[in-house]
This record gives C-alpha cells, sequence and structure tokens, in this order.
C-alpha cells in the first residue's frame, strides 16, 4: 500500500500525454473522488522505461499501490468497489 501524499492517498494514473482514453480516464475519474483522501497522480510511460515495457499500448491503467482498479476505460463498478474503503 502506497505511503500517503502530502494531500492524499496517490492513485497512479499510468498513460501518455496524447492518449485521449488516458485524458477520458482522468475526467471521468475526478467526481469521484470529491470528499475523500485521495489523490490522483498522473504517471507519464513515456518517462518510466520499466512500466513502458510492462504496459505499452494497454492504458490508461488506473493503480492503488500495486493493485489494478481498471485499464482502458473506467470501471464504474470496480471504482465503487475501490471506494468503498474510504466512505
Amino acid at each position: 500500500m502506497p505511503a500517503e501524499a502530502a494531500q492524499g492517498i496517490p492513485l497512479r494514473l499510468l498513460g501518455r500525454s496524447y492518449c485521449h482514453l488516458c485524458t477520458d480516464l482522468a475526467e471521468a475519474l475526478a467526481p469521484h473522488l470529491v470528499g475523500l483522501p485521495l489523490e490522483l497522480v498522473w504517471v507519464d510511460l513515456d518517462e518510466h522505461e520499466a512500466l513502458e515495457a510492462s504496459y505499452g499500448e494497454h492504458i490508461p491503467v488506473l493503480l492503488y499501490g500495486e493493485e489494478e482498479i481498471c485499464r482502458h476505460r473506467l470501471d464504474v463498478g470496480a471504482l465503487g468497489a475501490f471506494l468503498s474503503r474510504f466512505r
């Protein structure tokens, strides 16, 4: 489990700046995080060789620590099950 960040517990969104699916997932996710002790941290795969080797074009990926919450699109059911830990 990741350590708490200054603003909240980090959720990592693995993606690329030019990926419209990544942007779409981030925008769809934002309202679900309001009022929760979570912070969305964008991780650009182009800056991390090991992550790029692991995920390649299979992005975006939303992670909590090493736990994958969803991939490609926001899975509201999986997100809801994950967020129930913080409500």
